[in-house]
């Protein structure tokens, strides 16, 4: 290229940028303009906020106020055990009305329960109890066991206490606590994995001792004194106690199944002082709690048709009504290793007759199932969706679903009194 067309192309080039340069800036100046419009229109829009003195002064707010709850609660009222899975530390557990159709005033209260805590209600005493877990450094560290007293009405809890002992951390149940008739001692079943229970004294407000029971664990309170747990052998070990709480003597109840062939859910209905084991494949074991001594009653089967695959399971299978009437969920495809599995039909007997009076069909799986108090008593189910579904017992009919009350995983539910 010639100097005479280098010169041409270098002056068309500082022109482009020229162009260029005009362009940009009239972009910009256009922009600020239009900025500078937007403020000012902002500005012109924005007015000072003055208080309006003809308007009443709010009342002073009253802080620490604590509502109460009703000494005696509702029969419909329940306690929902939700474990929460997905972040154990943050278990709790939910006082709830099932028969409740407004959302917003369903909730009555909650309190928290780490780590699988075990529960517990009194029925005369104005409290209730939560046995859980702490360490030190959140998910690690040091644990420690306490067990934590509530006040029934304000929720509040009223005394803590360390347990000396490892308790049972498992699957939430109805029986990893107990108390004897007259509320006076209240039983913590203790698994390290060396098995025993702690005795603490309700009255003195003080741990009594715990009591060792090698093979056998849970806590049936037996008698007014004793308490009877379950053995690896498919013996029962019943503990009696003295009157201060301390141990007199334990006594062993022959086996009465076999672990390995026929094995039991470890979950029993208790009316009237017997305690109803639902067996794997569809049997009932009676044991006599009623006395200071357990004493096995023999057995019955709940499936009489012959051919069918029907068998109890479920988490929290069994529960009775204020009837006597015995409620178990069942399984129409059931199998070894079915037992886990729930079942699709709550089937209700009469444990004097042994007859199945009615059947209940699950409107979208059981898992869990419990029974409300009084004359008139829903049915409350942990369905597949880690819902409640609450059914009228006498007619089946499904009364409404309760979701999206804090639950993950609601695995039982207690009666609330």
């Amino acid at each position: 290229m010639n100097q005479s067309n280098l010169l041409k192309w270098s002056l068309c080039l500082l022109g482009a940028l020229q162009l260029a340069a005009c362009s940009s800036n009239q972009e910009v100046s256009a922009g600020s303009d239009e900025s500078s419009a937007t403020q000012q229109a902002t500005h012109q829009v924005t007015q000072p906020v003055t208080p309006n003195s003809s308007l009443p002064s709010l009342p002073i707010e009253t802080v620490g106020k604590v509502e109460r709850l009703p000494k005696v609660f509702p029969e419909s009222w329940i306690y929902v055990d939700e474990t929460s899975f997905s972040s154990m530390f943050g278990g709790k557990m939910i006082l709830m009305d099932a028969l409740e159709p407004t959302h917003s005033k369903r909730i009555k209260g909650m309190v928290d329960k780490s780590l699988i805590g075990n529960f517990l209600t009194a029925q005369k005493r104005n409290e209730f109890y939560v046995v859980e877990s702490f360490h030190e450094r959140g998910s690690r560290g040091k644990k420690t066991d306490w067990l934590v007293i509530y006040n029934k009405e304000t929720l509040a809890p009223v005394k803590e206490v360390q347990l000396t002992k490892t308790r049972l951390m498992a699957l939430p149940r109805r029986h990893a606590m107990a108390m004897s008739p007259d509320e006076r001692f209240l039983y913590i079943a203790n698994f390290s994995p060396a098995a025993s229970f702690t005795v603490y004294d309700l009255e003195l407000r003080k741990i009594v001792g715990s009591i060792d029971t090698p093979g056998c664990v849970l806590t049936f309170a037996t008698g007014q004194r004793s308490i009877t747990s379950l053995c690896s052998n498919g013996a029962l070990l019943t503990t009696v106690l003295n009157k201060d709480g301390s141990k007199q003597r334990q006594e062993f109840v022959a086996p009465f199944f076999d672990t390995d062939k026929t094995p039991i859910f470890e979950r029993p209905a208790i009316i009237d002082g017997i305690a109803y084991f639902p067996g794997f494949k569809g049997e009932v074991h009676e044991v006599d709690l009623s006395g200071e001594v357990a004493r096995y009653r023999g057995k019955w089967n709940l499936v009489t048709e012959q051919g069918t695959n029907w068998r109890p399971g479920g988490l929290a299978l069994t529960d009775s009504d204020d009837q006597g009437l015995f409620y178990v969920i069942m399984n129409p495809e059931g199998f070894d290793g079915s037992q886990t599995h729930g079942g699709s039909q709550i089937w209700v007997f009469d444990v004097n007759t042994k007859a199945r009076i009615r059947t209940i069909d699950a409107p979208n799986w059981a898992v869990s199932m419990s029974v409300t108090r009084g004359e008139n008593p829903a049915l409350v189910v942990t369905n597949g969706e880690m819902n409640l579904d609450v059914i009228d017992s006498k007619t089946g009919a499904l009364i409404q679903t309760l979701s999206d009350f804090g639950n993950i995983t609601p695995l039982v539910v207690h009666k609330a009194y």
